[in-house]
């Protein structure tokens, strides 16, 4: 995560301080949705450890349906808040009027994908639970890294400033159906033990 808030400040910098500013108050913002959905995902963990030491798989999927479904809302209603009350928020932060309009514009291209938190994290955490380390490496390493730096590079060629801050977004969902695939290809494998 240090190195692509690196390369994405790097990047940004070509456009100007204002700009810098205004995709790090855009990331804070977004945050306020990852936070609880981390902490939530984080939460649910040790009960999804137990489950899968004690091979209570019946117990496991109740608790994984429950969990994506709460997540899921959890993560919706804070998008819905956030984008809401983006300017509000990002006032609190930004007082310069250009700055400002940057971090509402890049807030909102950013809150694009955030309904998405929760159901990344708890499979996230879900696969950390279940053993599955590897699987649990590749998906911490690509949302902010495997994925989000090149996306990065190739959208900032394509679209300019707007592509560097789209490639988050680009990013998430990416990172998302990776993680539901193997989440779903550990699981058949637990199945068939």
């Amino acid at each position: 995560m240090s190195i692509s808030q690196i390369v994405v400040n790097s990047r940004m910098a070509a456009y100007g301080d204002m700009a810098v500013a205004g995709i790090g108050v855009a990331m804070k913002v977004t945050m306020m949705t990852g936070m609880v959905c981390i902490g939530f995902g984080q939460g649910v963990q040790p009960l999804l450890g137990y489950c899968e030491g004690a091979k209570l798989w019946e117990r496991l999927k109740k608790v994984m349906k429950f969990s994506l479904i709460f997540s899921f809302a959890l993560s919706s209603v804070m998008t819905i808040l956030c984008y809401l009350f983006t300017n509000q928020i990002v006032r609190v932060f930004l007082t310069d009027p250009e700055a400002f309009q940057y971090g509402v514009r890049f807030s909102r291209v950013l809150l694009t994908t955030s309904f998405l938190f929760g159901i990344f994290y708890v499979l996230s955490n879900a696969l950390q639970a279940m053993g599955a380390a590897t699987e649990a490496l590749i998906i911490n390493l690509s949302r902010q890294g495997l994925i989000y730096i090149p996306a990065l590079f190739i959208l900032e060629a394509m679209l300019g400033v707007t592509g560097l801050v789209w490639a988050q977004p680009v990013a998430d969902l990416l990172s998302t159906a990776l993680v539901a695939i193997l989440y779903i290809r550990t699981m058949r494998r637990k199945d068939g033990e």
